[in-house]
C-alpha cells in the first residue's frame, strides 16, 4: 500500500511537470502599418528678370516699358529689327516671349553683371496690332523664372492713305452757278436775289453793240425774250448772281448767239476719308489736299471719330463739275508719313441738303 502512494505520487509529479514545460499561448500581436507622407520636392526655380528698354537696332529707346499711355511702333522704328534690353542673374539665359509665345530664335546670356540684351526681327513680330513683350530665364539646375514686367506697344508698318472723296451741293438763297456751251463765260457771284436766272438753258443773244439800244437778249429758247439790257454793265447789275464777260470770240456781233446752262447747286463741303487716325496737324494742312475743280479754302476740321475724315469749306462748282483731290503728306499716330498720294475724284449732283454739314 505504501508503494503504491508513492507511485501515484511520482506519476501526479511527472504530470505536473509535463504540463508546466508546454509553451503558453498568446494573442497575436497586431501588425501596426504607418503611413509615410511623402514630401512634395519643388524643384529651385530661376529669379524673375527685369525688362529695361525697348530700342532700335542702333540702340535709340523707343519704348517706355513703365509707361501706362498708349506707344506705337512705326515702319522706321521697326527697322530690321529692335533691341530688348533687361537685368537677370548673372550668366543666365534669357528668352523672349511675345503674347506669351516664345520667340525663336530670341535666346540670350546674361553677363557677369546681370545685363542683356536681345535682338529680335521684325519679321518675328507679326501682323500691325497691340504687342506684349516680355522674358523668362532659366538657370543651370532650375526652373524657368516667372514673367517679367511687359513692354506693350502698337505696331504699325502700314502708311496713311485717302479712300474716298465725297461732295455735298446745297442750295444756298441768292446764289447760282453756271457753265458755259459758247464763248459768254459766266461767273457766280457771292450774293443774289430777285432776278437772279432760274436753272436751265437759256440762250444769250447780241441784239446791237450800241450803247443806245439793247445789246443783249436772254431767252429759254422758245419764249419771248425774258432780258433786255442795253449794257453788259447794267445786264450785271439787274440779274444779281449771275456775272457775264463777253470775251470777244463771236460774241461782239451783232446776232452773235451762245447758250448758257445754269444749276443752283454749290458745293458746300468736301469730304476725305482717310485710312486711319492721322494726326491732326496733318489733316489740316491745306498743303496735304490739292484740288481740282475749284480753289481749296482754309477753315479745315478734322474729326477721329467720324470714319477718319476731314471736311472743307469749298466755293461754288456747278452741278456736274468733276472734282479732284490729291491727298499726300498725312502722318499717322505711329508717326509713318504717307508717300504715295492718294487721287480722289467726285462729281457734284444736285442739291440734296441744306445744312454745311457733309
Amino acid at each position: 500500500m505504501k508503494k503504491l502512494l508513492v507511485i501515484l505520487m511520482v506519476v501526479a509529479m511527472a504530470s505536473f511537470l509535463f504540463v508546466g514545460c508546454l509553451p503558453s499561448v498568446t494573442p497575436e500581436e497586431e501588425e501596426v502599418v504607418e503611413e509615410e507622407e511623402e514630401e512634395e520636392v519643388v524643384a529651385p526655380v530661376s529669379a524673375t528678370p527685369v525688362l529695361i528698354d525697348v530700342q532700335t537696332s542702333a540702340g535709340v529707346s523707343i519704348i517706355t516699358v513703365t509707361s501706362s499711355s498708349t506707344q506705337y511702333m512705326n515702319i522706321a522704328e521697326a527697322g530690321s529689327s529692335i533691341l530688348v534690353t533687361g537685368t537677370a542673374p548673372s550668366e543666365s539665359l534669357v528668352q523672349i516671349y511675345l503674347d506669351d509665345v516664345a520667340i525663336t530664335p530670341a535666346l540670350a546670356e546674361a553677363s557677369t553683371s546681370g545685363l542683356w540684351s536681345v535682338a529680335i526681327a521684325e519679321s518675328s513680330l507679326g501682323d500691325d496690332g497691340v504687342k506684349v513683350l516680355t522674358a523668362k530665364v532659366t538657370e543651370v539646375g532650375l526652373d524657368e523664372s516667372e514673367a517679367s514686367n511687359a513692354a506693350t506697344f502698337t505696331l504699325d508698318t502700314v502708311r496713311p492713305s485717302a479712300s474716298a472723296l465725297a461732295v455735298t451741293a446745297i442750295t444756298a438763297a441768292g446764289v447760282t452757278s453756271a457753265t458755259t456751251a459758247g464763248t459768254a463765260v459766266i461767273q457766280s457771284a457771292a450774293t443774289g436775289g430777285t432776278g437772279t436766272l432760274a436753272a436751265g438753258t437759256w440762250t444769250v443773244r447780241v441784239v446791237a453793240l450800241s450803247t443806245a439800244a439793247s445789246n443783249i437778249e436772254i431767252s429759254d429758247g422758245t419764249t419771248a425774250v425774258l432780258y433786255s439790257i442795253t449794257t453788259e454793265a447794267t445786264m450785271n447789275g439787274n440779274i444779281p448772281g449771275i456775272t457775264f464777260l463777253l470775251n470777244g470770240a463771236g460774241m461782239d456781233a451783232v446776232g452773235s448767239i451762245t447758250t448758257i446752262t445754269v444749276t443752283t447747286a454749290v458745293i458746300s463741303r468736301a469730304k476725305v476719308t482717310i485710312s486711319e487716325d492721322v494726326t491732326n496737324a496733318s489733316a489740316v494742312a491745306a498743303a496735304n489736299f490739292v484740288f481740282t475743280g475749284f480753289a481749296h479754302t482754309a477753315g479745315i476740321t478734322y474729326s477721329s471719330s467720324a470714319d477718319s475724315s476731314y471736311f472743307s469749306t469749298a466755293p461754288v462748282a456747278a452741278q456736274g463739275t468733276t472734282i479732284v483731290c490729291l491727298v499726300n503728306g498725312l502722318t499717322d499716330l505711329a508717326g509713318n508719313v504717307q508717300t504715295t498720294a492718294s487721287s480722289l475724284s467726285a462729281t457734284v449732283g444736285a442739291a440734296s441738303a441744306t445744312s454745311l454739314a457733309p
